[in-house]
């Protein structure tokens, strides 16, 4: 079901209930009106009888009485009221149920939601001049029920009226207003498909002018993202071919001329017979050399790959000995590294993740920041009951402009490395300062 569909269901059901409400209000108002008007008209009747019937010419005058009394008996039947008189030989007999409504315009449901009560009103008149008279007065509440049938029925169709013009004006108005979400869920289902370089016009309601805004900020970072991942994946693969060159260079120039000298020396010896004592022990001494030279050229190349140190002494031994090496290796740029109660055994991601960081940030600083101190620290802190390492490095040298930064594969692998293991990163610099990381890693993530 449609948002537009369950709106407007919404709002039917307040419209039914509204009306609902009122009518039972209207009928109940209804009823307390004729009851009341019956009732009134009743003992109205009855006090113009009494008036009468006490005035000084009536009780002095015999004939004015009984010509007053014909009168009543006479008529037939006044507005909401039936009026029979009686005389003392006549038997009082009450009619329990009035035939008049039978001829009301009303219809019935309507008659038995506001028809009042029988009212009945017995009165007997002595006077010494004429014998006792009993007027009997009944109400009849078949006019007003009439009159306030016309009322209601205006009022309920005009409410009836208005409820069906209000809610279908509503579903048009519900349906206009709310037809951008579908121009939005098309842009998402763009936005799922690849096409970032989809954009969302504008909006007249504020809060999916807001989303339309929002939805095209996505885009356009979400096209960024694209474009900057494909190139670092296109730089990565470059990186990933041009250290396969080198280590295909290397095993080339190295292994492959070393290993041919070997087999050289070994076929010199196999083909010169009368070789002596001394020519055999310098061949074999030439041979050893070149199998030492294989070994540490092998050995380079592993620690390239993967440094042993860090599977067999641990994350902080490997540091240092990756920093001292690395130190010894430069003139003009020195390492300074300083840690504290970093603990054993931490995962083999956060220990490879550490190093690798370590030594990205040493290769940036050598190429790009012309610094002469680089300072690395690295400690265990305890906060609200979880452990994290802090790692902080920072260098002395040009810094970087922010505002012109381009964050490339080395930041951005870093970020990702410190990503992955649930922390964060910060790098700050201003020209001519240096630049200082600051990484956040939680150690039970």
């Amino acid at each position: 079901m449609s948002l537009r569909v369950r709106l407007n269901f919404l709002i039917t059901l307040l419209f039914i209930s509204l009306f609902i409400s009122s009518s039972f209000y209207i009928i109940a108002n209804a009823r307390n009106s004729v009851q009341h008007e019956v009732e009134s008209t009743a003992e109205l009747a009855l006090n113009l009888i009494q008036i009468a019937f006490s005035s000084a010419t009536l009780e002095s005058d015999e004939n004015e009485q009984k010509q007053l009394i014909k009168k009543l008996s006479e008529l037939d039947e006044t507005r909401h009221l039936h009026i029979d008189i009686y005389n003392s030989n006549d038997v009082l007999v009450p009619i329990e149920e009035f035939t008049s409504l039978n001829a009301t315009s009303a219809p019935d449901w309507f008659v038995k939601l506001v028809q009042p009560p029988p009212t009945e009103i017995r009165h007997w008149i002595y006077n010494p001049a004429i014998p006792p008279t009993g007027i009997l007065i009944r109400a009849d509440p078949a006019d007003e029920i009439d009159e306030n049938w016309v009322e209601v029925r205006g009022v309920l169709a005009f409410l009836l009226i208005f409820i069906v013009l209000a809610n279908s004006m509503l579903y048009l108005v519900i349906g206009k207003y709310l037809a951008p979400i579908d121009i939005i869920l098309s842009g998402l289902s763009d936005i799922q498909k690849g096409n970032y370089q989809l954009e969302l016009p504008r909006f007249r309601l504020p809060e999916l002018d807001r989303i339309s805004q929002q939805f095209n900020h996505m885009a356009k970072v979400l096209s960024e993202s694209k474009a900057k991942n494909q190139s670092l994946t296109q730089r990565s693969l470059e990186i990933q071919e041009e250290e396969r060159r080198h280590l295909a260079q290397e095993l080339h120039d190295e292994l492959g001329q070393t290993i041919a000298a070997i087999k050289a020396v070994a076929a010199a010896i196999m083909n010169n017979q009368k070789s002596d004592e001394n020519h055999i022990k310098s061949s074999v001494k030439t041979i050893i050399e070149y199998s030492d030279h294989i070994y540490q050229v092998a050995k380079n190349m592993m620690h390239r790959l993967r440094p042993s140190v860090l599977d067999e002494f641990g994350l902080i031994k490997a540091l240092q000995t990756m920093i001292d090496d690395w130190n010894s290796r430069q003139d003009d740029i020195f390492c300074h590294f300083s840690f504290s109660d970093i603990p054993d055994g931490l995962s083999e991601s956060l220990n490879i993740n550490l190093f690798r960081i370590i030594q990205e940030s040493l290769t940036n600083a050598l190429r790009h920041s012309s610094a002469t101190n680089v300072l690395v620290t690295m400690n265990k802190v305890t906060e609200s009951g979880s452990d994290y390492i802090i790692l902080k490095i920072q260098d002395d040298g040009i810094g970087i402009d922010k505002e012109n930064m381009v964050m490339g594969l080395g930041l951005s692998g870093m970020k990702k490395r410190v990503g992955m293991n649930n922390g964060s990163f910060e790098l700050t610099s201003e020209s001519k300062c240096g630049i200082d990381i600051n990484i956040r890693i939680p150690l039970n993530s």
